[in-house]
């Protein structure tokens, strides 16, 4: 089994979706729904000027000379952060007691050598790791099916953990009729794989995107002062969102980007976005994107079986898969 999902059992920690409050289901897709739907660019709407902003911000202990001569031992200052982590750690408990598998569409955009990449759509089915009801564990299998830009557009990738030497399969939908009539198995870390990508296939979804935000916030937490703001009455794509900012105003290690910025869905209880800043090149100047992931019509527990992952699939456009 994937070693990230190993590691993170011994964290107390949680995110996504709770069926509880997942149940709440959005708009059923298929295959051919996630090639032809919401891939328009979504909108999004950040309140500004609320009256009463809840805002943290770092407060300094205070100096030994502003101590009272027989001082009361001090409470440890409570962290900014420690809100955020406790809303994704009980998102992550839900999700993993409740959720089995979800289809959506992501849409997402990277900068990679600093290049910032076209938004890049495309409609996903994940099935979590999970114990299924005979005991047997479910492996980790991602199957994506990239929509647009056209030069990328009917690409499918289909990765299971631990089968096929964990590798990937993948054909391309456009470009050259060789390439399009020919299917590789890749390493999801070779130089194809990776190329215009930030990070490995194995590491999109949604319980992967919480957990590595966590790990985030707990280095950035011991790491010192930060400020985080939350806010109510954002909206994504018309749906009503709560956001949670994190802002590093030093460009310092082990800080990652100036700011960040997680959209959590008020009905579905899941973060449906997460954006990332660099650190403005010069004073007044706006900060630049460095990725962005955001997962529209998302469909909880449709019950994707093992052909959902499978290049022989009828359903899918792969070529000449050995038996």
């Amino acid at each position: 089994m994937h070693q990230r999902f190993r590691s993170s059992l011994k964290m107390v920690l949680s995110f996504a979706i709770g069926v509880s409050v997942l149940g709440t289901q959005a708009v059923a897709q298929d295959d051919s729904a996630n090639q032809n739907k919401e891939t328009q660019s979504p909108t999004f709407r950040v309140p500004k000027n609320q009256e009463q902003p809840d805002r943290i911000a770092w407060k300094p202990k205070p100096r030994e000379n502003d101590l009272p001569s027989n001082p009361i031992k001090p409470v440890a200052p409570k962290h900014p952060l420690d809100r955020a982590v406790s809303i994704a750690e009980t998102s992550l408990g839900r999700m993993r007691r409740e959720v089995y598998d979800y289809t959506a569409i992501m849409a997402k955009r990277q900068r990679v050598n600093g290049e910032l990449g076209p938004p890049t759509y495309m409609g996903v089915k994940i099935r979590c790791p999970r114990l299924k009801e005979s005991g047997e564990e479910a492996a980790f299998s991602i199957y994506m099916r990239f929509m647009k830009p056209a030069n990328v557009a009917g690409r499918e990738v289909i990765w299971v953990d631990g089968k096929d030497q964990s590798k990937a399969w993948v054909h391309e939908g456009a470009g050259s009729p060789l390439l399009r009539l020919k299917t590789f198995h890749l390493d999801p870390n070779s130089t194809l794989m990776m190329r215009g990508q930030r990070e490995p296939v194995y590491e999109a979804g949604l319980e992967n995107l919480i957990i590595k935000l966590i790990d985030k916030a707990e280095r950035d937490r011991a790491a010192g002062p930060c400020e985080v703001n939350y806010q109510e009455g954002a909206t994504i794509n018309k749906r009503s969102c709560s956001v949670i900012e994190l802002i590093h105003t030093d460009r310092r290690e082990p800080y990652e980007f100036y700011k960040a910025q997680v959209f959590i869905d008020d009905k579905l209880g899941v973060p449906i976005r997460f954006a990332a800043y660099d650190w403005p090149k010069s004073p007044g100047a706006k900060p630049e994107l460095i990725e962005e992931y955001t997962y529209l019509n998302i469909n909880v527990n449709v019950g994707l079986t093992d052909q959902d992952f499978d290049p022989r699939n009828p359903k899918y456009n792969y070529k000449g898969v050995p038996n």
